[in-house]
């Protein structure tokens, strides 16, 4: 009899819940991600597919700031010299001076295929060739590097192209190896002055100070 008693209060008593269901609307935050790719796709610079492996030296400075204008960058490990240009339209216009210098024409194909390439390492004399098999990963990363005359001529005829089209000079960094011997960073820093460019950014990874 007390049990049934017991059993029959429990019935009458119910707890009531007092927790309440909220529905969740997804759509805004799918469309700040949407927002947020897009972003990241239009203003990040991908980064250089480089031919040779380059062991950065490291350094306790950090500066997170762009330079304004475009960039050309000169790499330099494993005994060769290569140089990536940051824009298609400056490679273009870049590869069509330099022919016209050498009695070499080019083509619009050949020059429009030049335009996607990204880091420039085959002399003048077999760079037809190479355009021809772009982009054939054995021929890229088995580029044989420039000469410094030939790296000179680069990036005087870029950087002439580039002020020519926007009004404004390309800016030089400098991304070596660190085993690379300092006699050879300093003769690009001497071609670089011969040019009259006597201010550029040299690449290396951060180490946090603690």
């Amino acid at each position: 009899m007390l049990f049934n008693s017991l059993l029959n209060l429990s019935h009458m008593y119910k707890s009531k819940s007092r927790r309440k269901h909220f529905g969740i609307d997804m759509f805004p935050m799918f469309n700040l991600l949407l927002i947020v790719l897009a972003f990241l796709i239009l203003c990040g610079r991908p980064a250089i597919r480089c031919p040779i492996a380059i062991n950065l030296p490291t350094g306790s400075y950090f500066n997170t700031a762009d330079p304004d204008g475009y960039a050309t960058t000169i790499l330099i490990g494993r005994n060769k010299l290569m140089l990536e240009l940051d824009a298609a339209d400056i490679r273009k216009a870049t590869l069509k001076q330099i022919g016209a210098r050498h009695d070499t024409q080019f083509t619009q194909a050949e020059e429009s295929k030049f335009g996607e390439t990204d880091v420039i390492g085959t002399p003048l004399a077999t760079i037809k060739k190479y355009i021809s098999g772009y982009y054939n990963a054995a021929d890229y990363y088995n580029q044989p590097g420039l000469t410094s005359d030939e790296l000179a001529e680069w990036i005087k005829i870029s950087r002439k192209a580039t002020f020519e089209k926007y009004g404004r000079w390309s800016h030089i960094f400098i991304m070596a190896d660190a085993e690379t011997p300092y006699p050879e960073i300093k003769n690009i820093m001497a071609m670089l002055g011969q040019q009259k460019i006597n201010k550029f950014s040299i690449i290396y990874s951060y180490i946090k100070q603690i």
